[in-house]
């Protein structure tokens, strides 16, 4: 008997496939004044052009908080333990104009000190010298965005508050403020420090959200950690009262705070 012998039909397919998505991680303090800490961890999920319409997912459900400027101080703790009162101008007295704050440590205590001075019918107090700074930090492996919205007021001083209030976001790109960060990143635009940001806007501006930055490029620039690929974002906010006859001693005392939430996303 003969047997022919069959042909190998076997057949094996095989696709290995790896997908690195957009993302982009955010690190501060979180809400129990714990720092440094990731708190955000947003994936590039959409493609919307705004954070509302971005499609975007944070891994994350908790919220990070910033510090603040040159520490990793929660802002919420270092706010809250500040002992002194908000730095003013005091204009038009015999030696000139002057602030309150003769030692700059941004606020108004007993450390502060100042020699006799002439006053003057037009000597008056003002507060649009005022500057309150704090950041977050980001790395990303894809160009993103920030917008920002601030409270709706629902008082006459919080309607005043959001008109004299200014806030200009900016990125430093490496230091070390207890964690040094920055060694292996680049600036989130590659127009330079001062490109992608929009120009200085009031807290009034931002009641509905609008964008704050906007850059082209990743953070990461050369393998290193996550705060070696990370750079730094200041809000500075500035109260310019001067318009609006400000800050008046007839107006007594008083204890504000304002609540600004930035919203990183991937266009």
């Amino acid at each position: 008997m003969l047997f022919a012998a069959q042909p190998a039909n076997a057949e094996l397919v095989d696709r290995p496939h790896f997908n690195v998505k957009g993302m982009v991680i955010v690190w501060g303090a979180d809400g129990a004044s714990n720092a440094p800490v990731i708190s955000d961890f947003v994936l590039d999920t959409g493609s919307g052009t705004s954070a509302a319409t971005s499609g975007d997912v944070d891994l994350i459900s908790s919220d990070a908080h910033t510090v603040v400027t040159g520490t990793l101080v929660p802002t919420q703790t270092g706010v809250a333990s500040a002992t002194g009162g908000m730095p003013f101008l005091l204009t038009n007295t015999g030696r000139g104009t002057f602030s309150t704050d003769t030692n700059g440590d941004g606020v108004v205590s007993g450390a502060d000190s100042f020699t006799s001075f002439g006053l003057q019918d037009i000597t008056d107090a003002r507060v649009d010298a005022v500057r309150q700074s704090s950041s977050f930090y980001v790395a990303s492996n894809v160009p993103f965005a920030i917008d920002a919205q601030a409270f709706t007021p629902s008082t006459f001083t919080e309607f005043i508050l959001l008109l004299i209030t200014r806030v200009q976001l900016s990125a430093t790109l490496n230091g070390d403020d207890g964690l040094a960060f920055g060694s292996s990143a680049q600036l989130p635009h590659s127009g330079g420090p001062s490109s992608g940001f929009s120009p200085l806007l009031r807290l009034w501006d931002l009641r509905n959200p609008r964008n704050m930055f906007t850059g082209n490029q990743r953070t990461a620039l050369s393998p290193g950690t996550i705060a070696d690929q990370s750079v730094r974002f200041d809000a500075e906010y500035s109260i310019r009262a001067a318009n609006l006859n400000g800050y008046d001693l007839s107006l007594g005392t008083f204890d504000f705070q304002v609540e600004v939430v930035y919203t990183v996303y991937v266009p």
